[in-house]
């Protein structure tokens, strides 16, 4: 994971990403990542996770997949709540985010951070 945030720090700062918005950035690979290795694969140790950046439209985006089992429903009140919890902290650093999965092929998060501060604000601002 340290090679993942490294890497997309790099990237980032060379885009002209904001120290605080690089933090964000790895913080959301960070969550994607471990919900994938603590849910996709169960307990195999056998998975691959793919971890891209690009910049569209002013925005870094940054898409974490995995080829696991996907996202079903929980089984109960007192399922995991990890994956909750990953999504509610992706959810309140990115400035919009997608969630795509299919039971048996895989889970896809997409986060999308402005890279310009002052346009984050005045969005947050309306």
């Amino acid at each position: 994971m340290a090679q993942v945030r490294a890497e997309l720090a790099d990237y980032a700062h060379g885009v002209g990403a904001s120290a605080s918005r690089i933090e964000d950035a790895q913080t959301i690979a960070t969550e994607a990542c471990g919900n994938s290795i603590k849910h996709a694969y169960g307990a195999s140790s056998d998975g691959s996770i793919e971890v891209t950046a690009k910049v569209k439209d002013g925005e870094l985006c940054l898409v974490v997949r995995d080829f696991g089992s996907g996202i079903g429903p929980r089984a109960g009140i007192n399922a995991s709540p990890s994956l909750h919890a990953g999504l509610s902290i992706i959810g309140a650093l990115s400035d919009s985010f997608r969630l795509c999965s299919r039971r048996g092929v895989g889970t896809e998060i997409e986060a999308r951070l402005l890279l310009d501060a002052a346009s984050r604000r005045e969005i947050g601002d309306r």
